[in-house]
Order: C-alpha cells, then sequence, then structure tokens
C-alpha cells in the first residue's frame, strides 16, 4: 500500500466537490472521484499520483476540442477552477445488469441450494439479472437477509416493499416458485444503489462467495487495494482500486440520480476482465484477507473498468451487518 498524505486527500476532496458542483450535471461527464492518474497513452498505466478525476464519456482532441471549447467554455475542465491537479479520463460507465434469454445457460444462472454470493438473482418485474451479492443481517432483528443492488431487487420506484426476488433471475427459469425473500428496503433516497431482501428460509445458505470462500469482515477500500469479486456472468475476476469518494449521475430509465461513495477499479497487471453485464450486486473484496471493500454496479469494457459502491458506507446507511460466521 502506498502512503498517502491524510492533508492531500483532505485537499483533493475539497477540489472534487468544487469540480462536481462545476461538471456533475454534464452529460458527457461519467464519473468524478480522486485517484492515481491513468496515462491512457501507456497502455492505461497507472502511476501514484493523487489527482481529481473527471472521467468523460468522449474525450476530444485537436480542432475538434478548439471548437467545442470556443463554444462551450464552460463545460471545458480547468485546474485551475478546480484548485488540484486533474486528470482526464475516457470511460462510459453502464449498470452491469444482463438481460437474460432462457438460452443463457450460465453456470452461475442456474438453481442454488446453499445460496452464496455470486449466483443469478433478480425481482419478479425485471425480465434480467444481476448477481446475489452475499448474506446480511438486520441490526434491529438479526433476521438473515441478502444485499445486491438497488437496481436489481428493485429497478422501479413503484417496486414495493414485499417485492418477490427470485433465483436463479427471471429469464433464466425463476419463477413464483423459485422466490427466496422479499424486498425490504433499500439507499436510493440518499444516493446509494444498494437494496437487502428478507430471506423466506425456504432454502439453505452460507456466507461464501462462490469459487472463493467464507467472508471474513468488512475494510474500507483505497487505491493501490487488490481485490477480487465473484460475479454472476464473468465468474471470479481480479481488479485493483484506482479512486475513491466518487460521484455519478445516472439513470434509472427516465430519472437521474446522484450515486456517491464509488470506488473505481481497474485492471490488474494481468490484463483481465474485470466485470461483465449480469454482474451488478457482486460483492468486491480485498485479496488475502476476503474483507468486503464494495458492492459492484456498473463497469466499461473499453477499456476494462469497475465501479462499485463503499461497502462500510452501505451498512451505515441500510442498517445491517455482514453474516461473517
Amino acid at each position: 500500500m502506498y502512503a498517502i498524505d491524510p492533508a492531500e486527500v483532505r485537499a483533493a476532496l475539497r477540489a472534487k466537490k468544487r469540480a462536481e458542483a462545476i461538471h456533475i450535471r454534464d452529460e458527457n461527464v461519467s464519473l468524478i472521484d480522486i485517484g492515481w492518474k491513468i496515462k491512457e497513452r501507456e497502455d492505461q498505466r497507472i502511476t501514484q499520483k493523487l489527482e481529481v478525476r473527471v472521467h468523460l464519456r468522449r474525450k476530444l482532441y485537436g480542432p475538434a476540442f478548439k471548437a467545442f471549447s470556443e463554444l462551450y467554455p464552460h463545460r471545458v475542465v480547468h485546474e485551475e477552477r478546480i484548485g488540484f491537479p486533474v486528470d482526464i479520463i475516457q470511460a462510459d460507465y453502464r449498470l452491469n445488469r444482463s438481460w437474460s434469454s432462457p438460452w443463457t445457460q450460465l453456470p452461475r444462472a442456474t438453481y442454488f441450494d446453499p445460496l452464496q454470493g455470486g449466483i443469478s438473482i433478480s425481482n419478479e418485474y425485471r425480465f434480467g439479472s444481476g448477481t446475489l451479492g452475499g448474506l446480511v443481517q438486520d441490526r434491529s432483528t438479526g433476521d438473515p437477509m441478502i444485499l445486491s443492488n438497488w437496481h436489481v431487487l428493485a429497478g422501479f420506484s413503484y417496486a414495493p416493499k414485499g417485492t418477490r426476488i427470485f433465483q436463479p433471475g427471471y429469464g433464466e427459469g425463476g419463477w413464483n416458485q423459485y422466490t427466496i425473500g422479499y424486498l425490504e428496503r433499500h439507499g436510493m433516497e440518499a444516493g446509494f444503489d444498494a437494496a437487502v431482501a428478507k430471506l423466506n428460509n425456504l432454502r439453505s445458505w452460507k456466507i461464501d462467495q462462490l469459487e472463493i470462500g467464507p467472508i471474513l469482515g468488512v475494510t474500507a477500500p483505497y487505491p493501490d487495494m487488490l481485490v477480487t469479486k465473484s460475479g454472476r456472468t464473468s465468474g471470479v475476476t481480479r481488479g485493483i482500486v484506482t479512486g475513491i469518494g466518487g460521484v455519478k449521475k445516472v439513470y434509472y430509465g427516465r430519472f437521474p440520480r446522484i450515486v456517491r461513495n464509488i470506488v473505481h477499479i481497474a485492471q490488474t497487471s494481468e490484463r483481465g476482465q474485470v466485470s461483465a453485464p449480469g454482474d451488478s450486486g457482486a460483492w468486491w473484496l480485498e485479496q488475502g484477507s476476503n474483507l468486503v471493500a464494495g458492492l459492484h454496479f456498473a463497469g466499461d469494457n473499453m477499456p476494462e473498468y469497475g465501479l462499485a459502491i463503499d461497502m462500510p458506507t452501505i451498512l451505515e446507511i441500510l442498517d445491517i451487518d455482514l453474516i461473517i460466521q
């Protein structure tokens, strides 16, 4: 782990807020966070230089940028206005929900008993699937629940408490008889794409992440953290945290929401896959410790990036704890 000066982090976070105030509602801005500089022209090489990072869906160069800056000067990212070194990254992050078909036949899109992290789930309304992240418990009642994304367990503003959750997901064989629980609550009002569903105890469960092993606790993510996840589509993948404290405008249908506390994950030196559609809801774990660092919800395949939401904050917002024994 590279030691970062706490005063430098605080200064970067203040500058990120200025960048957010100026740019977050720009339709070309896909994320604003703080983290390591990524040298895109050097095969996405990550350098240990802390910067405010403005991620754009499309970067312009040469005459195209000149014309844009003359027409829309207020949309140009200026380091002087932000007050901290700035990195501009090109990426277009999309929610990692999958629109399934009965012919998908993925190994993780089948019936599982016991339930565990890394397998296909959905709510009763959406013909598609995400990932069962893992098992948690209600801090007040101690009831066991599953934690995944809001757009996996709910997905619509009108999805009521008690919405049925299927395993496998709807479209992959999941139907009423495959109900494993019911939507309990979510964090979208606070800007967190996360939700929990209370189990109906018709199937057994275990705290394992499929093909990884048992969860041993929770930790805060930091730049340089090596992480791994078990997702419904891509299976076990690995990555490295490059950014924290991110904020993103996300369209859920026609309605935009601001999602906060985002963690940015890039490829490791192995250059393997980070995520794929259907991985939404998977948990990112610190490699070697099996401590949960984030809840996956979006990604980009060109280049290969993933986005998660800081797990310690989700636990507080939803008033839940991990089940670790």
